[in-house]
């Protein structure tokens, strides 16, 4: 009975010291530089992606020249012509412009993988290789895939949870974490696999879901109550609060790392 109770102690008293460990580094450490520059290429990722997107909207059958200018001319009677003459000239050079736009969002998705990539190398202190079929195909495929349905999928139904009643909100929160759990823990398997144990890379997926839950709630909360107290200035910070809460994502989603690591 004692020796199970030792090892019990034991083992928490490693997560807990792992746990501290990675919050002191998330708050003073180096992964402040870290989620900086991940915050930069995913919004280079998430610019170019709009961009190929509003050529790709210009395929579509319901998108009628006449009709965006009659809009235009209504909403900005003054600058309607100028403003149609410039969308004539994009809609011409639309098939040049979508092929363009593909190739610059791959070079930024590829990027955005090849510098996560480097930042786990450097935060495990190994150096993490990967086939380059696989970097090139497949991981920034999944890495866009993981950016936008946590990233989106998570804000937009935290924002729907705070105006839940209470037993529903419980509710959202358990879905979340069971929808979004395969997602983060495949995400850091592809690249950790060979250096640190499925356990704690388990541990590290629930680690950054309960944090960016956390970190959701509270971002909501204050959402919520900067546009009802004004909606302009929930207008004009949204913008700011969008940025500091996408560093604060990305440093945990590092600093998780950083806690398998202490541990295995």
């Amino acid at each position: 009975m004692d020796r199970r109770w030792n090892t019990t102690f034991a083992n928490f008293r490693k997560r807990a010291f792992a746990l501290i460990f990675s919050l002191k580094e998330i708050i003073t450490g180096n992964l402040g530089h870290y989620s900086s520059a991940m915050t930069y290429r995913f919004l280079m990722v998430f610019s170019s992606l709009i961009v190929l997107l509003g050529f790709l909207s210009s395929f579509l059958p319901f998108l009628n020249p006449d009709r965006v200018f009659e809009l235009i001319n209504q909403i900005l009677p003054k600058y309607a012509s100028s403003i149609f003459e410039k969308l004539q000239s994009i809609y011409k050079h639309r098939n040049l412009g979508t092929i363009l736009s593909v190739l610059i969002s791959y070079f930024f998705v590829v990027s955005y993988a090849k510098m996560f990539a480097k930042l786990l190398s450097d935060i495990v202190e190994t150096q993490i290789k990967l086939r380059e079929v696989f970097l090139w195909v497949f991981i920034p495929i999944y890495l866009l895939f993981f950016s936008i349905s946590i990233l989106v999928g998570s804000a937009f139904l935290s924002f729907i949870q705070a105006f839940l009643p209470e037993w529903l909100s419980v509710l959202l929160f358990i879905v979340k974490i069971v929808i979004f759990l395969p997602i983060v823990y495949f995400l850091y398997w592809f690249f950790l696999k060979d250096l640190i144990k499925p356990l704690y890379i388990l541990e590290a997926s629930v680690y950054f879901l309960l944090a960016l839950n956390i970190i959701n709630f509270f971002f909501s909360k204050f959402f919520v109550k900067l546009v009802s107290l004004n909606p302009l200035y929930g207008l004009l910070g949204s913008l700011l609060l969008f940025l500091i809460w996408l560093e604060l994502v990305f440093s945990f989603l590092l600093g998780a790392v950083l806690y398998a690591k202490r541990l295995n």
